[in-house]
């Protein structure tokens, strides 16, 4: 299951799906011109092209009208969405068993993947055991769930579902199935309009004024009627295509969460329990049919005709994961809450360890080092999109080794403002009392405190843990208001720029907390494909592969050469010639190289990373400069990298500016 290769199978359905579009309008427009033509007596013989014309313009600006105005109303991402379906954002900071149970396996398999962590909403008024991802891009994902879901699941059960919906946020389905919602919606609008005619009609009073004149109030019916009928064909129409876009896609997220947990037995165990429970996967809300083929199971019941169903049979699915299920369902009764909250991973540290020194002892076990091999970064490259139980067990320990009281610090709007600015703030005193003239000046009191007090508690951690410690913030930044969003980030740009230099840490910080906020406050939009073919970005390729080849040694060095060199052999096992040009190293212009990469093709990011990745290993073994540095890249052009390795204080990259 190749990331870039879902990725480009994502953008592949997207053009499925305007084909088939095209094809149910054109449909419609001949069925309606068919209508018209023989409610006017064919007066112009069988092919009238202005009757034609007219009904075509109609009929399209109609169902285009309809589709753009879903469209709009969705464009606030996933969010919008559950906020539709009757959803609940869930704080950041409850405290609920149930609810801080989800939120812990949410916040673990977003560290995991090497995303940030999703908004969660909850279902609170439906039983039914069901759950969807939804959003434009990872940035402004949400995690939506049932009240059923949470509560009927153990934690395995949950944490197979929770890894089935990230796979949907992986594999690129989230943009698609928010086009598919207003696709359809735009083939329902004929029968809206029908109904509207209908009622109207119904409430007119009868009679003609000439007798060789059609009844308004019978012409009215007969309108409402066809066009009644040609939207519950489009409703066809968009029940067809979601089938053909989304069951395939059930099963390789399925088989994806088997491969996150190594456990079938979690996403197993939940679709069993929907089969065995009394309220099965239905859901109450008038919204749930345009939003049925992003569930994680039939919210619609079953269907007349199976070809309609937006989800393969419950049996089949359970089949695939557990090959040797006899055919019983289970008893589903609500367990005790207090049995199923919690970690998978005990959260008291070894004896003689504090919290943080066993947290660190268990993640170095699970694959951490104070020093990464070329071999594990390989590793993880390898695995973009596609984490493992090894990287949910060391996002777990990476999580656990965030004290608890810091981490209720990160759900809190303010504290995890104050969070952010800590991780910037510098050891030296003397760029240290630059930066807190800076925060007097443009912030309160408390939040200095704050950040002051979080900056000494987090000297000398690893920069995966400091990366864990943004992750977990995000969703209580992303519940800033606009205003309050664009003065964290004019004092973040400031607090950077106070001692004149900015290192690759800051680098990268300023680039995570940009990609995943500003799409949140409508400061950009989901990045179009403009970029097909490497030999497009050739010049900026060569500023990314400058800035790895300027961490392995000087320019003109054997260590910069031998980078540069793995790079270019790299590409060119693809078949890409590429001759880097020689230059200092700038960042702005490695923003803007990697922003120009973020609007290229899946195919041309990879061999981008491939290419980096090349640069890195090329000495045997990868430095924390450099793995900031790969992840950063990765994560701006909307690849996650897996966490690896271990950097300490000390191996804090040298400024570059």
């Amino acid at each position: 299951m190749d990331f870039f290769q879902n990725q480009d199978d994502a953008r592949r359905r997207t053009r499925r799906l305007l084909v088939l579009f095209a094809a149910s309008v054109a449909a419609i427009i001949v069925l309606l011109y068919l209508a018209a033509g023989f409610a006017t007596g064919w007066k112009q013989g069988l092919l009238d092209w202005k009757l034609l014309g007219t009904v075509a313009a109609l009929s399209a600006g109609t169902i285009g009208l309809g589709s753009g105005y879903k469209t709009l109303q969705l464009s606030a991402g996933g969010s919008a969405l559950a906020q539709d379906l009757g959803g609940r954002a869930l704080d950041p900071d409850t405290t609920h068993p149930d609810e801080r149970r989800l939120l812990n396996i949410v916040e673990e398999m977003a560290l995991a993947s090497g995303l940030p962590v999703p908004a969660v909403w909850i279902m609170d008024d439906e039983e039914g055991i069901n759950a969807f991802a939804a959003g434009h891009t990872p940035s402004d994902a949400v995690v939506g769930v049932t009240r059923g879901c949470m509560r009927a699941l153990s934690r395995d059960e949950l944490q197979g579902v929770i890894a089935h919906e990230f796979s949907h946020i992986l594999n690129g389905d989230m943009r698609l199935n928010l086009r598919l919602i207003g696709v359809v919606h735009g083939l329902l609008v004929m029968a809206i309009l029908g109904r509207i005619l209908l009622r109207f009609a119904a409430e007119m009073r009868g009679g003609r004024s000439n007798s060789k004149e059609m009844d308004p109030r019978l012409a009215l019916l007969l309108g409402g009627a066809v066009l009644l009928g040609l939207g519950y064909l489009g409703v066809f129409f968009g029940n067809l295509i979601k089938a053909a876009i989304s069951r395939q896609r059930e099963f390789l997220a399925d088989a994806s969460a088997v491969q996150f947990t190594r456990n079938p037995d979690s996403i197993g165990g939940a679709l069993l329990k929907i089969g065995g429970y009394s309220y099965g996967s239905q859901l109450k809300s008038p919204k749930t049919e345009e939003a049925s083929h992003m569930m994680f199971c039939n919210a619609m019941g079953n269907h007349l005709v199976a070809a309609l169903s937006t989800h393969p049979p419950l049996e089949d699915r359970i089949k695939a994961i557990l090959p040797h299920w006899d055919g019983t369902w289970p008893t589903v009764s609500l367990p005790d809450i207090a049995a199923r909250s919690g970690r998978s991973l005990p959260a008291t540290p070894p004896p003689g360890a504090d919290a943080i020194g066993g947290t660190m002892a268990r993640f170095a076990a699970v694959g951490g080092a104070n020093r990464v091999t070329a071999a594990q970064a390989q590793t993880a490259i390898g695995r973009i999109g596609q984490p493992t139980h090894e990287e949910i067990a060391a996002a777990v320990a990476l999580s656990e080794g965030i004290p608890a009281d810091l981490q209720a610090v990160l759900r809190d709007s303010g504290g995890a403002q104050a969070g952010i600015f800590a991780v910037v703030l510098s050891d030296d005193p003397g760029a240290r009392a630059r930066e807190e003239t800076v925060l007097s000046s443009l912030t309160d009191q408390h939040t200095i405190a704050t950040a002051s007090g979080i900056a000494g508690r987090i000297h000398g951690w690893h920069s995966a843990q400091l990366i864990a410690m943004i992750d977990l913030a995000m969703p209580a930044l992303r519940g800033l208001t606009p205003a309050e969003y664009g003065r964290f980030s004019h004092i973040l740009s400031q607090l950077i720029a106070a001692d004149g230099q900015m290192d690759l840490f800051e680098f990268m910080l300023q680039k995570i907390v940009r990609r995943n906020l500003d799409l949140v406050f409508r400061r950009t939009t989901p990045p179009g494909i403009e970029v097909r073919r490497f030999h497009e970005v050739k010049a900026e390729a060569g500023e990314i592969l400058g800035a790895f080849a300027s961490l392995s040694g000087a320019p003109g060095s054997a260590a910069h050469q031998r980078s540069l060199k793995a790079a270019v052999q790299s590409l060119s096992a693809s078949g890409i010639a590429f001759e880097p040009v020689p230059a200092p190293v700038a960042l702005d212009r490695i923003d803007a190289a990697l922003d120009r990469f973020d609007r290229a093709v899946p195919s041309v990011k990879k061999q981008l990373i491939l290419a980096c990745a090349a640069a890195v290993f090329s000495d045997g073994q990868v430095s924390s400069n450099e793995a900031e540095l790969l992840r950063a890249v990765a994560d701006t052009i909307g690849c996650p990298v897996p966490p690896y390795g271990i950097s300490s204080a000390a191996d804090r990259p040298a400024p570059l500016l």
